[in-house]
């Protein structure tokens, strides 16, 4: 069972409102008795941790109209109740992040000197690796909603339709106070001038550009793309501030692996699995220590470094394959 140390400064946390450590220390508890064999009380505690966090989330959130069946449609309400510390990021990025809720937190202040807040963000880099669970970060960070905007909706071939529907999410943004994801952004964000761009495209894209310009409302507007080079360059001066997000480096990937198993340590030295996780993002980092959890679960065995080599190994070889 937990020491006395631990308990001790479990409740000294809870007394001292400091959340943050109070989860930290929880989750040591929990990892230890993991380690001890005590998978369900490991398991409990780490079950109340999460239910607590997304009723946290629910009771601080303000309360939100329901979506007009103009824009409900094209936008996706999202729950996932993440904070800064589950972003496995550079101090860098940690840091621009930091900056654009610190800086909405006070726009009223930055306003008074006739200042705006960073709220218009591109997000770029590679698939996997931290760019939607950022836009979930600042909505939860803010206690705003956050909404995905169904690009799959919104885009169609019909002349004028897009930029329609656009204008319907935008003035919505207006309405309804919020973080906004464009993601897979390159549907309607790729240079003008490519060879397989059509005048219905270059006519969204500046439909777009406009409404970027004109958009003044207290929403947070993200748009995320896996590849900043096919976009258009004009977007860029309509943007406040661009996140690049990189695969992980070897130190983000052990830390990748420490959280994703923190209820199921691992048997062994996971740097001995850097060389098999090569070009591997933090989504698939965490997907392979899913998998590797499961397996350990259903068939009694420990969470090792070998269980995760072969996992990867078996994962990599389906990939060969697609």
């Amino acid at each position: 069972m937990a020491n006395a140390d631990k308990i001790v400064s479990l409740i000294k946390c809870h007394l001292d409102g400091d959340d943050e450590r109070f989860r930290s220390i929880a989750l040591q508890i929990s990892a230890a008795e993991a380690s001890a064999g005590h998978t369900v009380l490991a398991r409990t505690i780490t079950d109340l941790l999460k239910a607590d966090k997304i009723k946290q989330f629910n009771v601080l959130r303000p309360t939100m109209r329901m979506l007009n069946s103009d824009v409900a449609e094209y936008l996706l309400e999202v729950d996932q109740p993440f904070r800064i510390a589950d972003l496995v990021i550079t101090d860098e990025l940690k840091e621009k992040i930091n900056r654009i809720i610190k800086e909405y937190i006070q726009r009223s202040k930055l306003r008074e000197y006739n200042l705006e807040n960073r709220r218009k963000v591109l997000l770029t880099g590679p698939s996997g690796t931290g760019k939607t669970m950022t836009a979930s970060v600042i909505a939860n960070e803010l206690h705003l909603p956050l909404y995905v905007v169904r690009m799959e909706k919104i885009v169609t071939k019909f002349m004028g339709e897009t930029s329609l529907k656009l204008s319907k999410v935008f003035d919505w943004m207006n309405q309804m106070r919020g973080v906004y994801l464009f993601d897979e952004f390159d549907a309607i964000g790729q240079r003008r001038g490519l060879d397989n761009e059509v005048g219905e495209m270059r006519r969204i894209l500046n439909s777009f550009l406009q409404m970027m310009e004109r958009d003044c409302s207290d929403s947070l507007i993200l748009a995320a793309t896996n590849d900043i080079n096919i976009l258009d360059k004009a977007l860029f001066r309509r943007f406040d501030d661009v996140l690049e997000y990189t695969l992980p480096s070897d130190e983000e990937k052990i830390k990748v692996i420490r959280m994703a198993t923190a209820a199921f340590p691992v048997e062994g030295d996971p740097r001995l699995l850097l060389p098999a996780m090569e070009g591997m993002s933090h989504a698939e980092i965490c997907m392979i220590c899913t998998d590797a959890i499961k397996e350990a679960l259903l068939n009694d065995k420990l969470l090792t470094v070998s269980l995760l080599e072969n996992t990867i190994s078996k994962r990599s070889r389906i990939f060969q394959v697609i």
